[in-house]
């Protein structure tokens, strides 16, 4: 029996890898006549010290929230016009504050009742992945449901990565 997705979540960013996620996404949403689920997640530690005010550690500037904020809805409104553009027929869109990894493995599915999520393999600079592992490889071993991780564009054209890239 083929699976056929009814509720499919994308997680974006803004990056090169969370776009191509979308985009198939998009394209896995149509061919299945799914709803789709478009998600930003934002992660208060990413904010903490930025801004213009100077009340002391760990403070969070309102400013660079909202503004942070304003970025993130943009990308999901973008992404619902193309979805919708392409037929998708019902598309929702949240921005989301909270922890990005445990919010698109377990948080987001159960809220919208999600039988795949779909991800950029990665998203965060190579410090991050270093340091805390990529959200990807987070929600591929604690989802709740399946889990297709795009590496590919919609032609299935690898990214190239240039030398340089990789040290």
């Amino acid at each position: 029996m083929a699976q056929k997705y009814q509720r499919i979540l994308v997680g974006v960013d803004g990056s090169r890898p969370s776009k191509r996620a979308a985009e198939k996404a998009i394209a896995v949403a149509q061919r299945n006549h799914a709803e789709l689920v478009i998600a930003a997640v934002m992660s208060g530690g990413r904010y903490v010290g930025l801004g213009t005010t100077e009340v002391g550690f760990g403070y969070v500037d309102q400013q660079v929230m909202d503004e942070a904020r304003q970025e993130f809805s943009d990308i999901v409104e973008n992404y619902r016009q193309k979805a919708e553009a392409a037929g998708v027929k019902n598309v929702t869109t949240s921005v989301y504050y909270g922890h990005a990894k445990v919010d698109l493995a377990r948080t987001l599915p159960q809220e919208f009742d999600i039988d795949l999520i779909m991800l950029g393999a990665t998203g965060s600079n190579v410090v991050e992945r270093m340091m805390m592992g990529s959200t990807a490889s987070y929600v591929v071993t604690n989802a709740v449901c399946d889990v297709l991780v795009v590496r590919t564009d919609n032609h299935n054209r690898a990214n190239k990565i240039k030398v340089s890239q990789l040290g």
